[in-house]
């Protein structure tokens, strides 16, 4: 959060965050079902009342924010591209992708663009000594639609936190499901208590960054690193060796040749088919021990590869019943 607009302008009238410290921020974030609570409170210092004209950036913003002032609730929210107050303070919007943007001017070197959902606008009346302005609001969590788990990541924008003359410590507490860890963090973890994580930054805006991923059983990860192409050649491997072993006791009895030859496909038929459903079922075996965050979607073509398998198992399979042969006779069977 900060100033829409930077010193020199014709605004410059206005207080500047560039002239304000804010003492800390305090950031907590309740996740529930794909969906983050924040509730964000900034205590700001100033010299002298004033207004001050704010920036607030929410990525994936379920609904409008709630915006309190020294426990006052600051009613207008802007969200119009054609709003009086992006023109007023000097914000351009452009249409990008059926989307509109805002184009934002920090100052002479700064410059950025944000989805026009993601930002919204205030002016606070700052009163002389000590501030508190408090957000909250609701915000959908990135996922994926691919992969063995529903996993979800959360994004915090603290860059513009380094717009302000001083700002102090961050500090930042996540409640998550228990069933969920966090991942990937973008920023030292100070504490954790189970389900809760702590974390406290100092000077480093970097964005607040963390993937959310489901707490799965050993049987889970075994499979998962076993993989659906491993696990269908091991069943077929089991089938192969089931093979060998009726082909040497239908050998001993002398069949014709035809009923040798059918005995050979229809058993590669039955090794094809195997194999592939094996293939398939292995994504909803993991999904069951993984249980209601296992996804399992992937975009598979391994079904084209039939043909090719599907002739390598019968060549696989004449060969062997002709070695068995081979042997049987070198043995006087």
């Amino acid at each position: 959060m900060a100033n829409p607009y930077f010193d020199g302008s014709k605004h410059s009238t206005l207080l500047s965050s560039k002239k304000i410290t804010v003492k800390k921020e305090n950031i907590k974030i309740v996740i529930n079902d794909g969906v983050a609570s924040l509730h964000i409170t900034y205590f700001i210092e100033s010299d002298k009342a004033g207004k001050l004209p704010l920036l607030f950036l929410a990525k994936d913003l379920k609904k409008e924010a709630t915006v309190k002032m020294n426990g006052v609730t600051i009613e207008k929210q802007y969200y119009s591209y054609d709003s009086p107050f992006f023109k007023e303070y000097g914000i351009s919007t452009v249409l990008n992708d059926s989307e509109y943007n805002l184009h934002i001017r920090f100052d002479e070197h700064t410059e950025f663009s944000e989805n026009i959902m993601d930002v919204f606008l205030f002016e606070a009346n700052i009163k002389k000594g000590t501030n508190i302005i408090e957000v909250t609001y609701k915000a959908d969590l990135g996922f994926n639609t691919y992969g063995y788990t529903q996993d979800y990541d959360f994004e915090y924008l603290l860059y513009p936190s380094k717009y302000w003359k001083e700002f102090g410590t961050i500090t930042i507490d996540v409640t998550a499901p228990k069933d969920y860890n966090l991942t990937n963090l973008s920023h030292k973890l100070t504490s954790s208590n189970q389900n809760n994580y702590h974390f406290q930054i100092n000077q480093n805006f970097k964005d607040f960054k963390f993937k959310m991923v489901p707490k799965i059983s050993s049987l889970s990860r075994f499979l998962i690193a076993i993989g659906p192409l491993k696990f269908a050649l091991i069943i077929a491997t089991l089938l192969y060796g089931l093979f060998i072993y009726l082909t040497i006791r239908i050998r001993k009895k002398q069949l014709s040749k035809l009923k040798i030859v059918l005995w050979k496909l229809v058993y590669s038929v039955i090794l094809t088919f195997v194999f592939y459903f094996a293939y398939y079922a292995f994504y909803d075996l993991v999904r069951a021990t993984i249980g209601e965050n296992g996804l399992c979607n992937f975009y598979d073509l391994f079904l084209l590869t039939l043909p090719f398998f599907a002739l390598g198992f019968i060549i696989i399979l004449f060969i062997t019943d002709a070695l068995i042969v081979k042997r049987m006779n070198k043995n006087g069977v």
